[in-house]
């Protein structure tokens, strides 16, 4: 037997003389056998058979090996080809273009939410829902949603994103239909949105939250790469600092709606306030309260609505309580109808429902009131230039927003209604066709009432006192609630309030022009002198109605800082008031409140 050279070495194993002298038959059954996995090989040395298993692949089929080499290999190129161009290509450059954009609209979009600019604030976030899909799509591409775990990330900020996105249109769903289905009856369709509201803002907070914690486990991920590569710090850092700046606002505005829930949503009825109150007598609070409404509410909607003459609760008061030394000059008892006497509404919205309350009409039902609404004439104005003029069947005239006041007035103080002992009737009538009006509005007309409606709340045409502690806590601090402003205790500057108090001067206030003019001289140490001059003019003298040509007396109060000190005064009219009862032999009560600041006066 020859040794066969080296270079015929085969992989198929034959055991036989020689290589030549393989029988044909042998070939052919080797060459039909090819394809199996397993085949036998006769040895015909010595004339005896032996079976040699021979393991051979399918030569159309790749071995696990070499087939698990190339999987890895083709995940290692995409995986080397993706984190290339991260670093070097396109993606990089597309995605740091977008994240800035990104971080700027919610910025923007926080910013106009908290001024009441909801379209606009809509339109930011649905930018930002474009761009972040936009990313998601092209990290897709190349794999890295799942390499680098960045779909997290970017899944929490567009929650974050269209969560901002839900609060601004359910805000806007109940600037625009909250009142149509407040007076219409669909109480629980306004609970669901007030719901949804709530719901969105606690997801802001999650997801602001999740985005940090996102952040910092795809960046351990990237830290072998030596860099951040798409800034994921910084948009965190970005969205999370603008989450952060109006975090105490969503937390009050989340608070709010809690207590909202727990009114709309209460087995029992909620009685709520409505003071109309005149500027044409103005008070301290806004104007004299001369009609008032008791709104019911039950199950999230308007049940009932009661209006009043302000002298009904005041007629069966059995309390006798000393009035303020001013009013002193007009009557012997205080009641509802001058407790609007604090230039602070909260403290003036609690005392006139402490004289409600402790009227027999109430007091026998054992109603009392959640909240306070006070509003004046210009809301009525906006109603009526909004809805057209109005005529009323049961009167002869017609109202508009130029001539409501002068014709409501005439109607109370000298129409056939008070003659009945019902001044006040007019009000009653003209009430369910204004919210009949409002209710009426169109789309277009929604809009521009929302719009009015902002503007009478800066101006203060419109305020709001609760009860429920974290809803007056929102109406505070956002300036809804008429306080007086609280100086901080580091407080450096000026401060002034000038508040008027119409005693006895009819209705000339709605004729009476008022300018303040303040002069501040500083010294060579930096201390201040003030020169206050209010000057103030009555035109109504012509007037043919007597409630306008009065004569407009008024009760002045300066609010200055605390360390300010009169140096001196003219031009006032010293006017001497005489109590006209003996209170203390008459059993009259003091007011704490009353007391505790009139014990301060100086003369």
């Amino acid at each position: 037997m020859k040794n066969a050279p080296k270079k015929n070495i085969s992989p198929i194993l034959a055991d036989i003389k020689h290589a030549r002298k393989t029988p044909v038959s042998l070939m052919t059954k080797l060459r039909e056998q090819n394809s199996q996995q397993t085949f036998f090989l006769e040895n015909t040395i010595g004339k005896k058979y032996r079976k040699i298993l021979v393991q051979r692949p399918n030569r159309f089929s790749f071995p696990k090996t070499i087939l698990s080499g190339l999987v890895i290999v083709v995940l290692v190129s995409a995986l080397t080809g993706s984190l290339f161009f991260l670093k070097f290509g396109n993606p990089k450059i597309i995605v740091l273009a977008k994240v800035g954009s990104i971080a700027n609209n919610f910025q923007q979009a926080l910013t106009a939410l908290n001024n009441s600019e909801l379209q606009k604030a809509a339109i930011f976030l649905k930018k930002n829902n474009s761009e972040l899909i936009a990313i998601q799509n092209y990290f897709k591409r190349f794999y890295l949603t799942k390499i680098l775990n960045w779909g997290g990330f970017f899944n929490e900020t567009l929650t974050l994103n269209q969560s901002a996105l839900a609060v601004s249109q359910n805000l806007e769903i109940i600037q625009i239909k909250g009142v149509n289905l407040f007076l219409n009856g669909n109480g629980q369709e306004l609970i669901k949105i007030v719901k949804n509201l709530q719901r969105e803002i606690q997801n802001i907070g999650q997801a602001a939250n999740s985005i940090r914690n996102q952040t910092a486990s795809v960046n351990n991920k990237m830290a072998f790469l030596g860099e951040n590569l798409f800034n994921l710090d910084q948009i965190s850092q970005d969205l999370t600092n603008s989450y952060l700046n109006y975090s105490a606002k969503f937390y009050q505005l989340e608070n709010s709606l809690a207590g909202l829930l727990d009114i709309l949503q209460s087995k029992n009825d909620i009685h709520w306030l409505v003071f109309f109150q005149n500027p044409a007598e103005i008070r301290p609070a806004g104007g004299f309260l001369g009609s008032y409404a008791d709104l019911t509410i039950s199950s999230g909607r308007l049940a009932n609505i009661d209006i009043r003459d302000i002298y009904d609760p005041d007629g069966q008061l059995t309390t006798k309580i000393v009035p303020p030394l001013p009013l002193q000059a007009i009557t012997t008892s205080w009641g509802a109808r001058d407790a609007n006497w604090f230039f602070d509404f909260p403290l003036s919205a609690k005392k006139v429902t402490e004289f409600l309350e402790a009227s027999k009409i109430y007091q026998e039902k054992n109603i009392q009131f959640s909240g306070v609404i006070a509003l004046n004439i210009k809301i009525l104005e906006s109603v009526l230039e909004l809805s057209g003029p109005i005529k009323l069947a049961d009167y002869q005239f017609e109202i508009n927003k130029d001539n409501f006041l002068k014709e409501i007035q005439k109607e109370v103080e000298a129409g056939a209604d008070k003659a009945k002992g019902e001044p006040k009737r007019v009000l009653k009538v003209l009430a369910p066709i204004l919210l009949e009006k409002i209710n009426n509005f169109s789309e277009s007309q929604k809009k521009e009432f929302t719009e009015k409606l902002k503007l009478h709340l800066n101006q203060k045409d419109i305020v709001f006192f609760a009860e429920e502690l974290r809803l007056q806590n929102f109406f505070s601090q956002n300036g809804f609630d008429g306080g007086v402003y609280k100086l901080p205790n580091n407080f450096w500057g000026n401060y002034l309030a000038v508040v008027n108090a119409n005693i006895a001067g009819g209705k000339s206030d709605f004729f009476v022009n008022q300018e303040i003019d303040l002069e501040v001289s500083l010294d060579d140490n930096g201390k201040a002198s003030n020169q206050l001059k209010i000057k103030r003019t009555h035109s109504g003298n012509a007037e043919k109605d007597y409630w306008w040509r009065a004569a407009n007396q008024n009760f002045l109060k300066i609010f200055t800082s605390p360390e300010s000190r009169l140096v001196n005064l003219n031009g006032n009219s010293q006017k001497t008031v005489k109590p006209p009862a003996n209170y203390q032999e008459n059993n009259y009560q003091e007011d704490p409140d009353l007391k505790a600041i009139e014990k301060e006066q100086q003369f």
